[in-house]
């Protein structure tokens, strides 16, 4: 059993190629996003673009471009803001499509297993893959950090960390172990002010800055089955 690191895109094609499973971790914002929703009991179908999203035949539509709420959606990209909706009906269907994490999720398709991963559940991922290790899902899983305009990002390595600190009994190759340990040796609140910290900050999104930024707050594992990213328990 072997639990990778891989970056981007490309990163998550050849995961799907190697019948790996791939965690989506985007921890700025997409992965909690779809973490908070999943909890409320939704089902949330990722889709490329914003007119896929538009047409398809969904209770509400979720997304930004550069940050912004896609104009006539029901929500934004936003985690907090999902959570203070005190009425989302569970069983709601939501297509979504963001500026990164979207894209990783259709790279990755081909693989036996798609999760979602963030810091707000990244124990709760961990376990699930520790189940489908045992199960024989597969023998390998790649934690894929989706990065920003094809660079990599210290918050996506950081939420990828999370996990695969959590993992190594496992297995992890040297790449992995780098990115733990890079994670482990950073300078605490330094993912408060990077760059994808103030791009979140400019336009009024603190709150979900700090959100993504909380351990273990979201104790779900989105998997996508049919094209869309529901509960864990929705498998058994």
């Amino acid at each position: 059993m072997i639990a990778r690191y891989a970056g981007g895109t490309s990163g998550a094609g050849r995961a799907a190629r190697s019948g790996a499973m791939v965690v989506v971790v985007d921890a700025y914002r997409a992965s909690a996003t779809i973490a908070v929703l999943v909890s409320k009991g939704a089902s949330v179908i990722p889709l490329l673009s914003v007119e896929a999203a538009r047409t398809y035949p969904a209770d509400f539509r979720v997304g930004e471009r550069d940050r912004a709420k896609v104009a006539g959606f029901d929500f934004g990209n936003t985690p907090t803001g999902i959570l203070r909706e005190k009425d989302f009906p569970p069983g709601s269907t939501c297509a979504m499509t963001t500026t990164n994490g979207t894209r990783i999720v259709e790279a990755g398709a081909g693989s036996p297993v798609i999760l979602a991963g963030s810091f707000a559940n990244a124990g709760t991922v961990a376990q699930d893959i520790l189940l489908r290790f045992e199960r024989g899902e597969s023998s390998e899983v790649s934690v894929v950090g989706c990065g920003w305009r094809g660079r990599r990002t210290s918050e996506d390595e950081a939420a990828s960390a999370e996990s695969l600190s959590r993992l190594r009994g496992s297995g992890i190759p040297r790449r992995a172990e780098k990115v733990v340990a890079d994670h482990e040796k950073r300078p605490p609140g330094s993912l408060r002010n990077n760059d994808a910290a103030r791009r979140l900050k400019s336009p009024g999104y603190e709150k979900d800055l700090y959100f993504c930024l909380e351990k273990d707050i979201v104790p779900v594992a989105p998997v996508l089955v049919g094209g869309a990213f529901v509960a864990y328990d929705d498998r058994r």
